[in-house]
């Protein structure tokens, strides 16, 4: 396999686009070009041009990464979609053709630098998640488990961090309910309010409790 031709990208004058035997293979920085010799008219064997493009493809999916997490605390979870919907989109863009399992391990491996690296990690999202929630948007531990779990966080370390950090959750009821309904009684009986306070977590006994202490409170 011969590299037949190297043509600057418009858009990054410090990138070409890399053809092999006539065919768009992959763009690559001035830096990796140089590093690997490349040249017009090069042979490359398949090994060479695999390590190439894994090379290429994990710097600028790291870039990627690194800026996407940056703007917000992610989950490992919201990471790889992430970075499997831009694989998507920069197919023919960035690359022309490598194995989806090629691919995962691009991701395995960056998601991993950045988690010893110390940039990743469900728990320190789980708490962050957790604490905005309680200042902001209190809920109840149902609700919080239940969001941590749409992210991507495991329902250890959900059920973990929620417990630890949410210290009386009968007090956050009492305050969403008088919030809501200033001073308005609930009985047994208030179906709308009742259904309110499963919606923002609260476990039935929880509910009872406020119903059953409302008066002498």
């Amino acid at each position: 396999m011969k590299v037949t031709k190297l043509s600057s990208q418009k858009k990054d004058p410090s990138r070409v686009n890399m053809y092999i035997d006539d065919e768009f293979f992959c763009g690559i920085s001035l830096d990796n070009l140089a590093k690997f010799g490349i040249y017009v008219g090069k042979e490359l064997q398949e090994d060479e041009i695999n390590k190439i493009q894994v090379h290429e493809l994990k710097n600028r999916f790291l870039s990627r990464a690194t800026e996407y997490i940056s703007k917000s605390i992610k989950t490992e979870f919201q990471l790889r979609r992430y970075l499997r919907d831009l694989s998507f989109k920069k197919k023919d863009i960035w690359y022309s053709n490598i194995e989806k399992e090629e691919l995962e391990k691009i991701f395995n491996d960056i998601i991993q630098k950045l988690k010893r690296y110390g940039y990743l990690d469900d728990s320190v999202f789980a708490e962050q998640f957790i604490l905005s929630r309680i200042k902001n948007k209190p809920r109840g531990k149902n609700v919080l488990i239940s969001e941590l779990l749409s992210k991507g966080v495991s329902k250890e370390i959900a059920e973990n961090k929620v417990e630890e950090l949410v210290e009386d959750e009968y007090q956050i009821l009492k305050e969403i309910y008088r919030k809501k309904y200033k001073d308005e009684k609930i009985g047994i009986n208030d179906r709308k309010k009742i259904d309110f306070l499963r919606r923002k977590g609260f476990d039935w006994d929880l509910i009872e409790k406020y119903i059953n202490n409302e008066f002498t409170e």
